[in-house]
């Protein structure tokens, strides 16, 4: 009787535990995919301009990395998929760019792309 009571009990902890560890897995995926589609600026405008520069052949992870260090971007992995996921995928070019805190995703990805030059160094006025 002990037994079966001690069986029952460790099964309802492991029904527990798992459904713990889903609702935590689904709580941390609907963030991330928030985040990707829901993105916000660093700061609210005018913000800040940044100078970057993007060296030959780095990776996008690369990218991502210099821009959350200068304070362009907040989360790496996000900005990630957002370049897989946008128009600019595979189309960032190096370079030394002039960026703002205030800036979307979307708008840095055009600036590094190449499709919109204005104000960037270089750029014919």
């Amino acid at each position: 009787m002990l037994l079966a009571a001690v069986s029952g009990l460790l099964k309802i902890l492991i029904i527990v535990l798992l459904a713990v560890i889903l609702v935590l897995a689904a709580r941390t995926a609907y963030s991330f995919g928030y985040r990707i589609f829901n993105e916000q600026p660093m700061e609210a405008a005018p913000g800040t301009d940044v100078t970057v520069t993007i060296q030959n052949g780095w990776s996008v992870r690369d990218i991502g990395a210099e821009l959350r260090d200068k304070g362009v971007i907040a989360d790496v992995p996000v900005f990630i998929v957002q370049e897989r996921l946008s128009e600019a995928h595979g189309k960032l070019k190096p370079g030394t760019y002039i960026l703002n805190t205030s800036q979307t995703s979307a708008e840095i990805f055009a600036i590094l792309s190449g499709e919109d030059t204005e104000g960037q160094p270089g750029a014919e006025e």
